[in-house]
């Protein structure tokens, strides 16, 4: 049921604009309250119509040319419009009379928040304390957010309890704090802290939900689904329950209830197109490649700037044989997101498979341009070359990838193969031995693009003794 408070002040408020609209439309001038005032320039202000909240102002100066607290909604105002010098000059002209008034700090403090003075707006907020005889805990949001700028996580998390304590029930607060934990990776004491909080509200939701995503957060899994469990319980319209729930569900690797709840989660139409990339993703991980692909696909009716989904089609497409298609989703992906390396590595390898060796080359060039430096660009790109007998240009894949990573047992082993072709057996036989000695099995690939090694009898005597 519509909050009968709610429901008068938008009515008032609905009223409040409609005469005031009317009397600038026909060039009037009328009396008002000065809390009417106050009322209207607030809500212009947070409508962020400032040409309305202007005549306001003048309206107000008009008709109260004295009264400070208009003054101090000018100096609010003129801070909107970045006019923080101003803003911050009509404040002093007041400081004397408004001095003992908190909401003269408050509008201070935000002021010099806006121009970067995050200290000096701290010790403006402690000033609203020592003056003010409630609201306690919204200051205590503020003097959050300030620390929040400075990154102060510690002194946020605080003065967010504080909030807390004096207001349970304030989400903004309550999210707050889950962020500022986050950044400080203090997950442990957010899940005391939450806990806390449930036991002195044990039907609020929010509490339980972050109660939840911080059990997420250190992979306390089985947890974390009792948390959204109560979430959803609690409140069965709290989609973002289902969405995380099912998130949980990914990593225990339980791909088919993660799909119910993320079909749950569409039912509210928010994050649609996520949603149905999550259900391809699931799907994926099943095999089950041609559901996969629906889902894809429709996360990309939703939004088709969404470069993942193009993607995971892509990876579909490929599985299920049909060629062109993956091959253009590919590249569709990376129009999406061109400078996304792993991407250029992704099309690289599917050039590879699809026997497109001059356009695989540059992908791959494109992908380490790009920035993508991990092990599987150098070996990709390297058996690319092997395989067209290209051993130049192997030789110097080789050697930049082994420069990145000088462990890596497969670039080792192409290094012995190159060696094998270049008809340095010697050389190449002692790479290949400490290569084997770590990983056996490699001596298949060595086999794969060097033959001939089956024929001499030092490598036919390796393998009998691996045997």
């Amino acid at each position: 049921m519509e909050n009968l408070d709610d429901s008068f002040y938008g009515k008032k408020i609905a009223e409040l604009t409609g005469r005031f609209e009317r009397m600038i439309s026909n060039g009037e001038s009328l009396y008002y309250e000065v809390d009417d005032l106050e009322e209207l320039l607030e809500h212009y202000m947070i409508c962020h119509k400032l040409d309305l909240a202007q005549l306001v102002v003048d309206t107000a100066k008009a008709q109260y040319p004295s009264n400070q607290q208009l003054l101090i909604k000018e100096a609010e105002l003129l801070s909107l419009t970045n006019r923080h010098s101003e803003a911050l000059e009509l404040l002093n002209q007041v400081s004397y009379l408004e001095g003992s008034n908190p909401d003269f700090h408050i509008a201070k403090a935000t002021i010099l928040s806006q121009c970067g003075n995050y200290e000096d707006a701290i010790k403006s907020l402690h000033r609203a304390l020592d003056c003010s005889s409630d609201e306690h805990d919204m200051i205590y949001m503020n003097l959050a957010v300030e620390y929040q700028n400075l990154e102060n996580y510690p002194e946020a998390v605080k003065y967010l309890k504080k909030s807390l304590l004096l207001d349970p029930q304030n989400e903004d607060a309550m999210y707050e704090l889950a962020y500022c934990y986050e950044l400080a990776k203090g997950h442990d004491d957010a899940i005391l802290t939450f806990n806390k909080l449930i036991d002195q509200s044990p039907y609020n939701e929010h509490a339980w939900f972050n109660l939840g995503a911080s059990y997420q957060a250190v992979g306390q899994y089985e947890k974390a689904l009792v948390a959204f469990d109560y979430v959803i319980i609690i409140d069965e319209a709290f989609h973002a329950a289902y969405f995380n729930k099912a998130n949980v569900l990914v990593q225990l690797e339980k791909y088919r209830e993660a799909i119910d709840l993320y079909k749950k989660a569409l039912a509210f139409e928010i994050l649609d197109s996520l949603i149905f990339f999550y259900i391809g993703d699931c799907y994926d991980n099943l095999e089950e490649h041609k559901n996969a692909l629906i889902y894809f696909e429709k996360a990309l009716k939703k939004d088709e700037t969404m470069a993942e989904a193009w993607l995971g089609a892509s990876s579909s497409l490929d599985l299920l044989g049909r060629e062109l298609e993956a091959l253009e989703y590919g590249k569709k992906a990376i129009q999406a997101d061109p400078e996304n390396g792993d991407y250029w590595c992704y099309l690289a390898g599917l050039q590879m498979k699809y026997d497109l060796p001059d356009d695989s080359q540059i992908s791959f060039e494109t992908a380490i341009e790009k920035g993508y430096l991990m092990e599987d660009v150098w070996e990709d790109y390297a058996q690319l070359c092997l395989t067209v007998k290209n051993n130049k240009q192997a030789q110097t894949v080789i050697d930049r990838g082994l420069d990145l990573h000088e462990d890596n047992k497969m670039l080792q082993l192409y290094k012995a193969i190159l060696l094998y072709r270049q008809d340095l057996e010697d050389d190449g036989f002692e790479i290949l031995v400490q290569v084997l000695v770590q990983d056996p099995t490699l001596i298949e690939e060595f086999i794969l693009f060097y033959p001939k090694g089956m024929e001499t009898e030092e490598i036919q005597f390796l393998i009998e003794s691996m045997k």
